[in-house]
């Protein structure tokens, strides 16, 4: 994500990683975690808006920051 670069990104698939997807509770497919200092801070799961998906990682990421 360009607009955020201090923030690390990573794919899985939680079909081939079935420990992973148990793990994090994902039980559809497409999901966006956000984690912060190791806990997550937000979810978005199966129809993903990704403005507004950006717009909540935004105003996480000014509090962070700040």
């Amino acid at each position: 994500m360009d607009a955020f670069p201090d923030i690390r990104t990573a794919v899985a698939d939680a079909e081939k990683i079935e420990a992973l997807a148990g793990y994090l509770s994902i039980f559809t497919v497409p999901v966006l975690i956000l984690f912060a200092d190791g806990k997550e801070v937000l979810r978005e799961a199966r129809f993903v808006h990704i403005e507004e998906f950006r717009q909540r990682i935004s105003k996480i990421h000014e509090g962070y920051i700040s």
